[in-house]
């Protein structure tokens, strides 16, 4: 079970010396196998809708798939692993702990790495402005799996933690199940399996950052799927509302942990990787919500491009919404009936004459 071979791999860092040999079982089918899925995506979306449009549905999916398998294994993590947690092995100590290959975790890890290999060169020509996103992704999820011990070793983010002291034993009696799945199994000249499997490190880190920036992800979808609907406008606020909570609120949080562990005694070099990492993703979530807050701030509207008074009549057709707003917002702010010289108005000017109910009454008997 994945708990008896996480109690095998010392979860914990330890400081013995590890005697390492320089050949190490790495499951570079698991990440292939995901870029074709992907790529069928890719080329299935296309076939289906116009590019463009592909691109989106093919992320909606990735969205998804990605926040629901990051959902799953955070509550195995944090719940069903809660009775066991102490010190050492509680969520911070978590954070860049070493994990088997072929595990849940490294199959989240795998799937997104792989769709933001296939989707950079669709952003690159249709959505340029995901492209830092999309290129620190990428390596962050290379480091993550140790595949920077493949860039050439005078480079300064060259890697290989399966070589350094601190790196936990890799069970060899493990069963290579992914090695089976090509029809191979390391063995020595005495025919005893005993090649060390390539660990991941990462543990709670890059799961949960997946997950966090997915939550936000879905909101942003959902809003993106319901354009020129008449769901748009509340869409919109939570997605907003749910954007600004992960990025205001849960990232820094985040970052205060990873940053406190890249400054202790005995952080490693993945350590301050993944620190600079992380901030440089935190940054570019900070830009895209400050593009989509700022329009908002100057023109006083929810969805700045709308014509004017779209937002006014949408809440007098939605009763209940309008006393949501209203527990915010000035009732000139939000009803057809009044008006308001305020550059943060929300709709067209009001009708010139207002007329309260008793007004109304006594028109009609003067009619009558």
């Amino acid at each position: 079970t994945d708990e008896k071979i996480r109690e095998r791999t010392l979860h914990r860092r330890t400081t013995a010396t590890v005697t390492m040999t320089p050949h190490y079982s790495f499951p570079h089918h698991i990440v292939l196998g995901y870029i074709v899925l992907w790529t069928l995506a890719e080329l299935v979306a296309a076939a289906i809708w116009p590019i463009r449009k592909s691109c989106k549905k093919v992320s909606l999916l990735h969205c998804i798939v990605a926040f629901v398998v990051s959902s799953v294994w955070l509550i195995k993590r944090i719940w069903l692993d809660g009775s066991d947690l102490d010190d050492n092995v509680g969520i911070d100590a978590a954070l860049h702990n070493f994990e088997l290959p072929g595990t849940l975790e490294h199959h989240v890890v795998s799937l997104s790495f792989a769709y933001f290999l296939v989707d950079m060169p669709f952003a690159i020509a249709f959505h340029p402005a995901f492209i830092v996103h999309h290129a620190i992704c990428i390596v962050a999820f290379a480091a993550i799996q140790g595949y920077w011990k493949y860039l050439p070793e005078g480079t300064p983010f060259y890697m290989d933690f399966m070589a350094w002291d601190t790196t936990p034993v890799p069970p060899t009696e493990y069963k290579h199940n992914f090695l089976r799945f090509l029809n191979k199994k390391p063995v020595n000249d005495s025919g005893i399996d005993v090649v060390p499997l390539q660990l991941l490190m990462g543990g709670v880190n890059g799961v949960f950052n997946l997950w966090m920036a997915e939550l936000g992800g879905v909101f942003f979808h959902i809003n993106r799927a319901l354009e020129h609907t008449d769901m748009e406008l509340p869409s919109r606020g939570l997605f907003l509302f749910m954007f600004t909570f992960t990025r205001c609120f849960v990232w820094p949080t985040y970052l205060f942990h990873l940053f406190r562990s890249a400054t202790e005694s005995d952080a490693t070099h993945f350590h301050k990787v993944s620190m600079v990492l992380e901030t440089g993703l935190f940054l570019t979530n900070l830009n895209f919500l400050y593009k989509n807050l700022a329009p908002i701030w100057k023109t006083g509207r929810l969805i700045p491009g709308k014509e004017e008074g779209y937002h006014r009549k949408w809440l007098d057709n939605h009763p209940i919404c309008r006393r949501i707003a209203g527990l915010f917002l000035r009732r000139e702010k939000i009803s057809m009936c009044c008006n308001s010289g305020s550059s943060l108005d929300l709709s067209v000017p009001a009708d010139p004459v207002v007329v309260d109910d008793g007004d109304d009454n006594l028109m009609k008997k003067k009619e009558k």
